[in-house]
């Protein structure tokens, strides 16, 4: 997965969310727009569908597995 990339993830629990990866001078989360250095970013970065990547956040350890990449 590359910077430009719209990518469909799901969580442990089954929410599924949708985010296009960008630089961080484009990234605006609330619009799904998240920049590829921050953790979530990073951890997709490189990723293909079907691989499942560990994010740390300040509430603790979150699993996402990629679903779709366009």
């Amino acid at each position: 997965m590359l910077v430009g990339a719209t990518v469909t993830v799901k969580n442990q629990e089954g929410k599924s969310y949708q985010y296009t990866i960008t630089g961080s001078t484009e990234a605006d989360p609330s619009q799904g727009k998240i920049s590829n250095v921050s953790p979530i970013g990073r951890s997709l970065l490189g990723k293909k569908i079907g691989d499942v990547t560990e994010v740390s956040a300040p509430s603790g350890k979150i699993k996402l597995e990629i679903l779709t990449i366009d």
